[in-house]
């Protein structure tokens, strides 16, 4: 699902005024997200959501002008379509069938032929238009999504242990990017609480001033600072998280800023081009898919190189950082540089807000960050970084936990385990298992979880209820409550995901 969401982009970047393409692009990429999910950072989360306002916005356009869309695809591509039908049933027969033999090379040709199929429908269509209409839906909506994420990571911050420099996550990141720049940049105790406090400011200011015309500049200068700031950090996913970020700045261009950066992107061209801009801009997107390439190889290479490993992980996330920074600081000073020439514009006008079915799509959003006060899922409710803990009696200055989800009530402490079922296995799956990897408190449902997906023999000791337990596998069998070993119904398996913790009780420490 992957490699088809990498094809939708680069056909996006190619045409990024088709409607159809671009709606195929958040197609994918929600397919993508549905397949690991619950084992996704905050922002891909996040991400995901966004892309859910995008689609009932496109659903809205559809309704409107549907058959004029459709028929602009053209009866030219019916056999084109016809083919990618025929593939992706042949892929969902091979995968579905259990006769059939599996393995790298029978899988590497369906994908390439899935692949082929994917890039005659999208690289043959005609360009169809729309997307104006589809802009004017989504782009308002998800505005205000961007405050209320940033609110959310501001509540869940206001607790006991993120103000304590010596546990707190802001301190812990400052202290680990300051190592990047060799002594320059200060870690007494006065510069951690600098940066606990400095990271409250920035969360409540930065939103405010993009939706204050005057102050949207201030905004910008602010959010692009932060958050190149916050990628150098080498933890995994948090340049992704600036690149998300960054990317949505765009929606809060008023339109003398936005006609200022398209020329300013137009000159850009020229150079590329030496004087020719359709040249210049056929360059850049072929820079940019050389380039994604390039960084996907290497990290690759390490792999096969060496062994896939958290330590080779880190190498290969570090090859990620440099693409990003290179296109951060160009986005970023692109931002800037047309923002102020245009600052004494007098129309601050970006797309305004209308009545439109994508609105729903901030329910989601908006209910994200509850979820650990009500007992439910506590590692991706917008609390990144946070030390936030709601289990237990919880560290939170005001709010307290109410168990109408009962998750939170009921843990399990792992004594032991042969093999060691809390650390990541040779060939590691996901992220899940680099999520506070050896901390041994966890949920009942976590638990159930690793017992029920363990494929060979093993053994746990463990404690819940006070009382010491025992269950496993021997020699093909089951033994101890039988319970953990049921698998988790699929929506739950999908949506719920939970932290492991240290303890219940005593500073909570920095995890994601």
């Amino acid at each position: 699902m992957g490699w088809i969401f990498v094809f939708s982009a680069i056909a996006v970047l190619f045409r990024p005024d088709c409607l159809f393409r671009f709606g195929a692009l958040i197609a994918t990429s929600l397919l993508n997200l549905w397949n690991k999910l619950p084992f996704v950072p905050n922002h891909i989360l996040f991400e995901g959501m966004l892309h859910v306002i995008m689609l009932l916005g496109l659903v809205a356009v559809l309704r409107l002008r549907g058959g004029t869309i459709l028929t602009g695809l053209g009866a030219g591509s019916k056999r084109d379509w016809l083919f990618l039908l025929i593939v992706v049933v042949l892929k969902a027969v091979y995968h579905l069938t259990p006769a059939i033999p599996k393995g790298y090379l029978l899988g590497a040709i369906s994908t390439a032929l899935l692949l082929f199929a994917i890039g005659r429908v999208l690289f043959r269509s005609p360009s169809v238009g729309g997307g104006e209409d589809w802009y004017a839906r989504f782009a308002p909506v998800v505005r205000w999504a961007i405050p209320i994420v940033y609110i959310w990571a501001l509540i869940q911050k206001l607790n006991i242990d993120y103000l304590n420099p010596e546990v707190s996550c802001a301190a812990k990141l400052h202290n680990e990017i300051a190592i990047y720049f060799g002594g320059l940049i200060p870690t007494a105790t006065w510069a951690q609480h600098v940066a606990i406090w400095g990271s409250f400011a920035l969360e409540l200011i930065i939103p405010i001033c993009l939706f204050v015309p005057r102050l949207r500049y201030l905004g910008f200068c602010g959010a692009v600072g932060f958050h190149l700031w916050l990628a150098i950090h080498p933890a995994a996913g948090i340049f992704s998280f600036s690149t998300l970020i960054l990317a949505i700045l765009a929606l809060f261009l008023a339109t003398p800023w936005r006609k200022e950066l398209h020329r300013l992107w137009q000159g850009q061209l020229a150079w590329l081009g030496r004087g020719n801009v359709a040249r210049g801009r056929k360059l850049a997107r072929w820079i940019v898919v050389i380039g994604f390439f390039a960084c996907l190889i290497s990290q690759g290479a390490l792999y096969l190189i060496i062994e896939r490993s958290f330590e080779v992980f880190q190498t290969a996330n570090r090859i990620g950082f440099v693409a990003f920074m290179i296109w951060g600081v160009w986005l970023g000073a692109c931002y800037l540089i047309s923002g102020w020439r245009t600052r004494r514009a007098e129309d601050t006008r970006i797309t305004p807000a209308i009545a439109t079915l994508a609105w729903i799509g901030l329910l989601p959003v908006l209910a994200n960050g509850v979820w650990p006060w009500i007992g439910g899922r506590t590692q991706t409710s917008f609390s990144m970084y946070s030390n936030l803990r709601s289990e237990g009696e919880g560290n939170h200055l005001f709010l307290k936990r109410v168990d109408w989800l009962k998750s939170q009530s009921d843990f399990v402490e792992i004594l032991s385990s042969e093999p060691d079922i809390l650390i990541p296995t040779n060939r590691p799956r996901g992220i899940q298992q680099f999520a506070n990897p050896g901390l041994n408190v966890l949920p009942w449902f976590e638990f159930r979880r690793l017992v029920s997906e363990q494929p060979d023999d093993f053994a746990v000791s463990y404690q819940r209820d006070g009382e010491q337990k025992s269950l496993g596998r021997r020699g093909g069998e089951i033994y101890g409550d039988e319970a953990a070993f049921e698998p988790l119904p699929l929506l739950a398996r999908k949506f719920v995901w939970f932290r492991r913790l240290e303890s219940l009780d005593g500073p909570m420490p920095c995890t994601h």
